[in-house]
C-alpha cells in the first residue's frame, strides 16, 4: 500500500511535528481508486496546544475527547485515519519506539474495528528517514511501501514490522 498527499499536506504535516515538543498530527484518508488498496490523504487535523494533556520530548498525550472526534468524523465521511508523530533524531533507521508499539497493539486494532473497511496506519518521521505500519481491515498489519508526497516518493525503513510482529506473538502467546 502506497499513501498519496499533496507536498502542501507533507509541508504541513512536518512544520507542526517540527515542534520543540512531541505533537500528534493526523490525516483522512480515501482509497486512491476504486479497488485500489492506496489510500489519499484527503484532510489533515493538527490539534491545537489546548487539546494536549501532556507534550516533551518523548511523548505526547492528548485530551480524551481527541480521538472520539476524529473516529467520528472519519466514520461520518467514509475515511481511513493516519496518525503521526516525530523522533527528532537524524540517521537513516527510523522507527516506532516500544512505547509506541506497546500502544499500537491496543489502538491499530480498535480503530480497525471503529472503523470498518478502512485502514489506520501509523507513521513515525525521524530527521532524515521515517517509518511506517498499516492496520488492515483484515486484521493484518503490514508496513508502507511507500509516501508519494506530490512528485517526491519517501520510501520507509520497515524496521518497526519485525518488532511489532514480535511484540504481538509475545502478547498472543
Amino acid at each position: 500500500m502506497r499513501l498519496h498527499m499533496t507536498t502542501d499536506q507533507y509541508r504541513t504535516i512536518r512544520r507542526y511535528l517540527a515542534a520543540p515538543t512531541e505533537r500528534i498530527a493526523f490525516c483522512y484518508t480515501r482509497p486512491a481508486g476504486r479497488g485500489d488498496p492506496d489510500q489519499q490523504v484527503v484532510g489533515v487535523e493538527l490539534p491545537a496546544r489546548h487539546l494536549y494533556t501532556a507534550s516533551g520530548r518523548h511523548g505526547a498525550q492528548l485530551t480524551d475527547d481527541v480521538r472520539p472526534h476524529l473516529i467520528q468524523h472519519a466514520h461520518r465521511h467514509d475515511h481511513g485515519l493516519v496518525e503521526a508523530h516525530e523522533h527528532a533524531w537524524p540517521g537513516p533507521r527510523t522507527s516506532f519506539s516500544g512505547i509506541d508499539l506497546d500502544g499500537l497493539a491496543d489502538l491499530g486494532p480498535h480503530m480497525i474495528w471503529r472503523l470498518p473497511g478502512r485502514p489506520y496506519i501509523g507513521l513515525v518521521f525521524g530527521l532524515d528517514s521515517l517509518d511506517a505500519l498499516v492496520f488492515h481491515p483484515s486484521r493484518d498489519v503490514t508496513g508502507l511501501d511507500e509516501i508519494h508526497a506530490g512528485d517526491q516518493i519517501l520510501r520507509p525503513t520497515g524496521l518497526s514490522l519485525p518488532a511489532y510482529t514480535a511484540l504481538s506473538e509475545g502478547v498472543s502467546s
